[in-house]
């Protein structure tokens, strides 16, 4: 097997994991910055601290490390062109722009999220082309509803593949 069908390989059969979509979200020198992230999970419950992980280059996670606070907002299924937004194509500042946010421990919380843990920068670590960060939770908050889950490749709800918004 060459190495692209190994990397195409590996890819499919991690897809076979479902994922919850998030936003981290910080605050940036000129206003809040965010990316969706789906490999976040908790990691200590004594003490409370997640795990998310980063693309080395991402300007929230260089933001992340000036400011030292940062927020997970766990998406609703109905969250899909949000999660879309954020995962690359528009600029941090057009991101925000009619997003509805709060601020709690000196970082952007979205108002709309199914839930949200907010935390204080603990350690980075190297992680391939990406850096885990670790976040020693200070707040947490939890609404009602269902998840935005990334499986195979889609976004989908808790009962399935959700209908593409443009249709």
């Amino acid at each position: 097997m060459d190495a692209d069908d190994g990397t195409r390989v590996y890819r499919s059969v991690l897809a076979e994991l479902p994922k919850g979509v998030t936003i981290v979200a910080t605050r940036g020198d000129t206003g809040p910055v965010g990316s969706t992230a789906s490999a976040v999970t908790s990691l200590s419950l004594e003490p409370p601290l997640v795990l998310v992980s980063l693309a080395q280059h991402s300007r929230t996670l260089q933001q992340l490390r000036r400011h030292g606070t940062f927020s997970i907002n766990v998406l609703r299924d109905r969250h899909r062109q949000l999660a879309e937004s954020f995962a690359g194509g528009q600029a941090h500042q057009h991101r925000f722009a009619t997003v509805p946010y709060h601020v709690d421990d000196d970082t952007p919380v979205l108002n709309d999220a199914l839930a949200s843990v907010t935390c204080r920068l603990h350690a980075t670590y190297p992680g391939g082309d990406h850096v885990i960060v670790v976040g020693a939770v200070t707040r947490v908050r939890r609404g009602s509803g269902e998840p935005l889950v990334w499986h195979r490749g889609t976004y989908r709800g808790m009962a399935g593949p959700l209908a593409d918004p443009t249709i």
